[in-house]
């Protein structure tokens, strides 16, 4: 017979691999009732196809995808800087900060390290070559870029020795505050992030590919070895090292992955204080939206005691990411700085190519909307943490009590904002200060600018 279900040997086998599978895939109705159909009975067609449909529903529902925390929506944003040898940390495709650890001795720290070593040895023969070769415009901006990688990968390696510990306090802040309700509000900020990841490195990647199409212009017109393009290419890419170092395949393309290991981490220094800053300001406004609910309904102590109590949470959370990232936000806004002035600065040469002309005019139209809204994601910290004020307006006179006032009085006082090694503060008046410092050094370099023209193949 082709089935013998009387087999005691045979219904032994089969019942042992019911227990497999139900072991093995918890929760898979699907799974374990395709083998009941095939070890016990046969099911209903209908009664099949219905199971996969529940299963299918299941998948689809927000609920059982979002829950709402700061580490599930940043869990893209660190796996890509891992891709990139950024923030060598353990379990950062895990929903929960408990899941996140760090150590020394893992194949991500390791690369890390590499990766660092690569920047500091490129920033050194950079150093070399300013100081006994050429000193000019072009090789300092090539040295402080470089430089300024080593110091973010630095500063990245040292968040992520605290990185567990600082994400598994921002969860137990984020289980204080009032619940997010509906699916739309848990995928909000996962969402937000996961755009402006994906546009910034877009961008950063479209910039990236530019580059080197305009570089192509020299390797055509000039090349360092004739007939042999790519040696060529890659020999332009790191040629102040190879003034010093003789040029093989292995070091050129080595060179070449530097270079874009070095682009990303400028980008997503930016990326990085971006994500961070929507998360909290996000933090903010869970609260804020639950007092305005709740603003002009009749309230007691308790209830102001309790929002008080989250606010002063989220005031000491943004105080203790500050001290971790606070590097890093310095280096940020000083690099876009720099590059801008200098960017600025050659928008009034003369290019040697069409290439060249979309390259720079996309570079520089990329950079400023990057800083004008990396300025924007960061004061909204601010803005969230004075909008209490405004909600304690509406509150009815006959509800009015001490405890509110207190609040009052220290949202009033505070100033929670990010800050860059606590030399400035990130508020919306940064971006009139950046944009007035971009004028004023722009002005005092215009003076000293005598290049009219981009060099040429052979012009020095």
């Amino acid at each position: 017979m082709a089935r013998t279900t009387g087999d005691p040997a045979k219904r032994h086998r089969c019942i042992a691999r019911i227990k497999f599978w139900r072991r093995s895939r918890v929760g898979s109705d699907v799974t374990l009732g395709i083998i009941k159909y095939r070890v016990v009975s046969k099911p209903s067609r209908r009664f099949q196809l219905s199971q996969i449909r529940a299963w299918l529903l299941r998948i689809r529902k927000e609920d059982y995808k979002y829950i709402g925390s700061f580490q599930e929506a940043i869990k893209p944003v660190l796996i890509i800087a891992q891709i990139f040898a950024l923030m060598p940390v353990r379990g950062v495709s895990s929903k929960f900060a408990e899941d996140l650890t760090f150590t020394w001795f893992g194949i991500r720290t390791y690369y890390a390290l590499v990766t660092i070593l690569c920047f500091g040895v490129t920033s050194g023969y950079l150093v070399a070559y300013v100081t006994n070769v050429s000193f000019n415009f072009d090789s300092v901006e090539t040295l402080i870029f470089y430089l300024s990688i080593f110091l973010i990968s630095l500063s990245f390696l040292q968040l992520a020795r605290k990185w567990p510990a600082l994400a598994q306090e921002w969860q137990l802040v984020e289980a204080k505050l009032p619940p997010l309700k509906s699916p739309k509000e848990r995928r909000s900020l996962a969402q937000h992030i996961k755009i402006i990841t994906i546009v910034a490195t877009t961008c950063s990647l479209v910039e990236h590919i530019m580059s080197m199409l305009s570089m192509g212009y020299y390797v055509n017109s000039c090349p360092r070895w004739p007939g042999h393009p790519i040696d060529s290419f890659l020999y332009l890419n790191y040629s102040t090292v190879f003034y010093f170092v003789d040029y093989t395949h292995f070091l050129g393309l080595l060179g070449k992955v530097v270079n874009v290991l070095s682009t990303f981490a400028w980008n997503f220094n930016d990326i990085f204080v971006m994500a961070v800053s929507v998360a909290l300001a996000a933090r903010f406004r869970q609260l804020n939206d639950y007092m305005m609910r709740e603003a002009r309904l009749p309230t007691s102590v308790d209830f102001w005691m309790q929002c008080r109590v989250n606010f002063r949470n989220l005031c000491k959370l943004c105080e203790e990411v500050d001290d971790a990232i606070s590097t890093i936000t310095l280096l940020c806004f000083s690099n876009n700085l720099y590059f801008i002035c200098g960017k600025i600065l050659k928008s009034m040469q003369a290019k040697p190519s069409i290439l060249h002309t979309l390259y720079f005019w996309f570079s520089l139209s990329y950079l400023l909307g990057r800083t004008l809204i990396l300025s924007l994601y960061s004061s909204s910290i601010n803005d969230e943490s004075k909008r209490p004020l405004v909600i304690f307006r509406l509150v009815p006179r006959e509800f009015w009590c001490d405890e509110l006032k207190r609040f009052s009085e220290e949202v009033q006082m505070d100033n929670v904002a990010l800050t860059g090694m606590k030399f400035f503060r990130l508020t919306r008046g940064v971006v009139i200060s950046v944009a007035g410092t971009i004028v004023t050094y722009e002005l005092i370099l215009l003076q000293f600018n005598g290049e009219e023209k981009v060099a040429g193949c052979f012009e020095s």
